[in-house]
């Protein structure tokens, strides 16, 4: 059996360079709002602390509510599906590395906060369900990370008697690290991702660190 024999894999920002689809959508979604938008750096930096869409856009605007914030957040979904067939693409190797994990054993599920019905296509588009023994999105009515709730009622149905010991969280942001820290999973970061390592290391200790996807290989060798 392999080293952590049940990898959970993050998307944008691990397996996917989404960032420029991400800020040009935000932009948009920011001018849809009659607001001017914010820098990148400024959108990069909340980016990189993971969260909802409506909770990034109530980050960004002091005094907005919950509801200019589902308004924005529909108004990227709907930019969004464009500028991820222009812009995104995958990080180097994505497709040998995941093929060698498969073949040393281990069982791959991405587990994401990316919205559900983006989260497939664009799998789909990567040739990359092949590898996978599921993948998750985020859903309205269900947890997303780094709520603890995400283990229990999603990935634990599909391996009910794994030890916690035996599960790799694979992601780039506070998110991946908080979901780690909150159900006791090991966490390697991606420091390739969306995330800086202040924003990391000033709240988290990963257990691991790779600095392209490549190097997953020798923390599970």
């Amino acid at each position: 059996m392999p080293r952590f024999p049940v990898l959970l894999l993050d998307y944008d920002g691990t397996l996917a360079e989404t960032r420029p689809a991400i800020l040009k959508s935000l932009s948009e979604a920011f001018a849809d709002q009659g607001l001017t938008p914010p820098s990148p750096e400024k959108l990069g930096r909340q980016l990189g602390r993971g969260g909802t869409l409506k909770e990034f856009y109530q980050a960004m605007v002091s005094g907005s509510t919950a509801e200019e914030g589902l308004a924005f957040a529909a108004a990227y979904r709907k930019h969004y599906i464009q500028a991820d067939l222009e812009e995104t693409h995958l990080y180097d190797g994505v497709h040998e590395v995941l093929a060698e994990l498969v073949k040393r054993g281990h069982q791959l599920v991405v587990l994401s906060n990316k919205h559900a019905p983006t989260l497939g296509p664009s799998l789909e588009r990567f040739d990359l369900k092949k590898y996978l023994t599921a993948f998750m999105g985020a859903e309205d009515d269900k947890p997303r990370k780094p709520q603890k709730e995400v283990l229990t009622e999603r990935v634990r149905p599909l391996f009910p008697h794994t030890p916690i010991s035996d599960f790799l969280m694979v992601g780039d942001t506070t998110a991946d690290l908080g979901f780690s820290h909150n159900t006791g999973i090991a966490s390697c970061w991606a420091s390739y991702g969306h995330s800086t390592e202040e924003a990391i290391t000033s709240r988290w200790t990963p257990d691991y660190r790779i600095d392209r996807l490549s190097e997953l290989l020798d923390v599970l060798a």
